[in-house]
């Protein structure tokens, strides 16, 4: 069975609304996946490629301004920050943390589970910084999820 970045996306929104009781939106400030708990943002990208992980991770400015987060660019950025693979791509996941930014975190998608437990934390994320959840950010991903609902029910 082919794994696509929806089905691993749809896990993740599943884990984190009823298993972890958070509020979290899809393609939100151009993140696959945030959350907001209750004290601070957490931001997930998705990968099921080696050559995206490497590759597509690296034309991302991001990632330098969460090795040392100051100034303007805490107004937008997560408290914690994971990378979500599937089982197979766990390994080079833990390579790449470990390369670009030890704080990050790692969420393992298995296939072998149904989507509802398909989810599980292979290595936690540290805070990048320890600010209150940004109201910003927590709008953003609320204005998400009133898209998302509208385009859905659209589509009815």
């Amino acid at each position: 069975m082919k794994i696509t970045s929806f089905d691993i996306k749809y896990a993740l929104m599943y884990y984190f609304r009823f298993k972890r009781q958070w509020l979290c939106a899809s393609e939100c400030m151009n993140n696959d996946i945030m959350a907001i708990t209750d004290k601070d943002i957490v931001e997930v990208e998705v990968k099921i490629s080696k050559y995206d992980l490497w590759k597509g991770e690296a034309k991302k400015r991001k990632h330098e301004y969460m090795i040392n987060p100051s100034g303007w660019s805490l107004m937008s950025m997560p408290n914690r920050f994971y990378i979500c693979v599937p089982i197979y791509l766990e390994e080079e996941a833990r390579r790449w943390v470990n390369q670009i930014n030890k704080k990050y975190g790692i969420i393992r998608y298995d296939p072998q589970f149904s989507k509802y437990d398909a989810i599980s934390i292979s290595k936690s994320a540290i805070s990048l910084h320890n600010n209150i959840a940004n109201k910003r950010i927590e709008r953003k991903i609320m204005m998400r999820v009133c898209a998302e609902n509208i385009n859905w029910m659209d589509k009815k």
